[in-house]
């Protein structure tokens, strides 16, 4: 004889994705300047990403590097990470130091997570 199973209704995932390319010309960036005389701080752009619809909790957010010009004078460092995950949105961090200069940086993300009922898909 078979045990009763619970029934659970199992909520649809909803995917948002897209790329983001950032380049020298932003406000704040500092991943082509060059290295202090220590080397070691790490130079860092912060970019705020917004979901178009809000997620109903914070969605699972992974990056990827997908793309970059970075000057061959010294070794490629950059770093991509979402930081402040939120239902509405995260930060897309992107680092580098020393000796690395970055010019352009091309960073694909995806969300997953269930939106509010009702709502539509990003």
């Amino acid at each position: 004889m078979l045990a009763e199973q619970n029934s659970v209704a199992l909520t649809p995932l909803t995917m948002c994705s897209a790329i983001v390319e950032c380049d020298q010309y932003l406000p704040d960036w500092t991943l082509a300047e060059p290295a202090t005389a220590s080397g070691d701080e790490l130079r860092s752009i912060t970019l705020p990403i917004n979901f178009d619809t809000p997620f109903a909790n914070t969605p699972m957010v992974q990056v990827g590097i997908c793309g970059f010009d970075i000057d061959n004078c010294d070794t490629a460092r950059l770093g991509a990470r979402a930081v402040n995950i939120t239902a509405y949105g995260f930060q897309l961090r992107l680092s580098t130091w020393r000796g690395s200069r970055v010019y352009r940086a091309e960073i694909s993300w995806i969300a997953l997570g269930h939106h509010l009922s009702g709502s539509g898909a990003c």
